[in-house]
């Protein structure tokens, strides 16, 4: 039911942000067409009506398709995703699981977490057979983790290869609310 009432917000706000966009783009062309009579734009600014309608098709379902791209995907309902480069992803349900998942499809949950240099360092690391180690380390570029099982570890890796301390680790909601949020919440679906 959330996916659903998500999705009708959805596709009002594309059908604002297209009515909107498309007014922007008449009255640009509107003053170009004061500029130059005759042109094509003038022709186009006195058919106002056909362009703004046609227009306003072609940018609501461009859109609509960028929604579920990798860049416009944020998830619909109680489903939220936030990219974090080379087309992952990390993803919660219902505002309390969060996971990320290879290319070979294994999921593993996690708590906070980190994205730096092509990297994503995370917190209490599951599986679905329990407690995988208390930090992963996913090389975005190769796809591959590499689990930590305590704290000390962690810290002498870090150290070594100079990981993210934890305390600068945030959470899913954080992430969301940085990604999402600004302006891309008023310009993108």
């Amino acid at each position: 039911m959330e996916y659903l009432i998500h999705f009708v917000f959805e596709l009002i706000k594309i059908s604002i942000l297209s009515t909107v966009y498309i007014s922007l783009l008449l009255i640009v062309f509107r003053i170009i067409a004061r500029k130059k009579q005759g042109s094509f734009i003038d022709k186009i600014s006195k058919r106002k009506l056909l362009f703004w309608f046609v227009g306003g098709a072609i940018i609501s379902s461009s859109l609509f398709i960028f929604m579920f791209t990798y860049y416009g995907n944020h998830g619909l309902g109680d489903f939220a995703i936030v990219p974090i480069g080379h087309h992952k992803s990390v993803f919660q349900i219902d505002s309390q699981f969060s996971y990320i998942e290879n290319a070979k499809g294994t999921q593993i949950e996690i708590n906070d977490f980190i994205v730096e240099n092509d990297h994503l360092y995370a917190k209490k690391v599951y599986d679905f057979n329990g407690l995988k180690g208390d930090y992963v380390v996913w090389d975005l570029k190769n796809d591959t983790w590499e689990f930590y099982d305590n704290n000390i570890d962690y810290f002498k890796a870090m150290k070594k290869r100079c990981y993210p301390a934890p305390h600068t680790f945030k959470s899913f909601d954080e992430h969301y609310s940085e990604h999402w949020n600004g302006w891309r919440f008023f310009l993108l679906p």
